[in-house]
């Protein structure tokens, strides 16, 4: 999260990987599309035959991206599990290194970056003398029409599988112990911190939560710097609190539905609902409640333009429908 308004890591296993099951990412390509040229499918298939040559498992998902190309709704989680089938693999193969293995997950975690950075919901904030600003709505006035939407919310059949993947991230034993950790030390719920995650970093643990920065050293983007102190090398937890605490989500006692929603659409923006009358992507994409309209760029709108990235309030719902949450009081 580059910066929360306040009106603002081992593979999934049992019922989780079998709730991602029926989304296929595919991973390999087929030798007239790998020589097309340098692109995310082409970086990764060169990182998993470098990854089996070490005798580290990767997952094996058909023979092409069935766009042809970079769509983010399949590189995304073909990267991620990538990295989590090395990352789990890596104790069982003798012939890596860890200096291997952490080459592989920093490589692939910036093809993530790169993409996710190309595909995000661009934050709705104006800036610059041409920006329209816009006053936020109150929470009192809305709170109910964000009831009202998370009811009446039903994820698009044709986008149930991808939804489920996102929700067998957040489930997954090893991130979730980790967004737990994260609540034992800021009271914010585990699910908003797995979502937060999933929205700003695509669930990678070596990205800082604050803006998906690399993990490896301070964020240089807004929030520039930070954490603050930070010794690396240092961990995922660590530096999750101070991003919560950054933004002083750790001092709200609040976490009602309605409020979680707004403190959300918040953060990302508040144009999208006052300016051009639709449900913001950033809560809603993948549901009925949004078919398209989003901000491509800094104060550039598409109102054709749909976005490939699952919305918050979506993942909620996913989380809910799966069981392993109930709905916010």
């Amino acid at each position: 999260m580059t910066r929360v308004n306040l009106d603002r890591r081992q593979i999934a296993a049992g019922l989780a990987a079998a709730m991602a099951a029926p989304f296929t990412p595919r991973l390999s390509l087929s030798p007239a599309l790998a020589q097309t040229g340098r692109g995310p499918w082409s970086e990764l298939t060169a990182l998993a035959e470098e990854a089996q040559r070490l005798g580290l498992s990767v997952p094996r998902m058909g023979l092409a991206p069935s766009s042809g190309g970079d769509d983010f709704t399949e590189i995304q989680p073909a990267l991620v599990d990538f990295m989590d089938g090395v990352s789990a693999s890596a104790p069982d193969a003798p012939g890596a290194t860890s200096a291997d293995v952490g080459s592989l997950i920093d490589r692939a975690s910036e093809i993530l970056r790169t993409s996710r950075n190309a595909e995000r919901v661009q934050r709705d904030i104006p800036e610059g003398p041409q920006a329209a600003a816009v006053t936020a709505p109150k929470f009192e006035a809305i709170a109910d029409d964000y009831r009202k939407l998370f009811d009446t919310c039903v994820i698009r059949p044709e986008k149930k599988s991808e939804v489920m993947w996102y929700v067998s991230k957040i489930a997954d034993p090893t991130r979730r112990k980790a967004y737990e950790q994260v609540f034992e030390e800021t009271c914010v719920p585990w699910y908003v911190v797995a979502i937060i995650h999933g929205m700003e970093c695509s669930f990678d643990m070596n990205s800082h939560l604050h803006n998906g920065d690399s993990i490896k050293a301070k964020t240089w983007q807004v929030p520039k710097g930070r954490p603050n102190p930070w010794l690396p090398p240092s961990d995922w937890v660590s530096s999750a609190v101070d991003a919560l605490k950054y933004d002083k989500l750790h001092e709200q006692s609040d976490w009602s539905l309605p409020r979680i929603l707004y403190r959300w659409e918040g953060y990302n923006g508040w144009r999208s609902r006052v300016l051009y009358k639709i449900n913001t992507p950033y809560l809603w994409s993948f549901s009925n409640h949004y078919s398209k309209g989003k901000f491509v760029a800094d104060n550039v709108w598409d109102g054709n333009a749909v976005s490939k990235q699952c919305g918050a309030a979506v993942m909620l719902k996913g989380l809910v429908e799966a069981g392993h949450i109930a709905t916010p009081a």
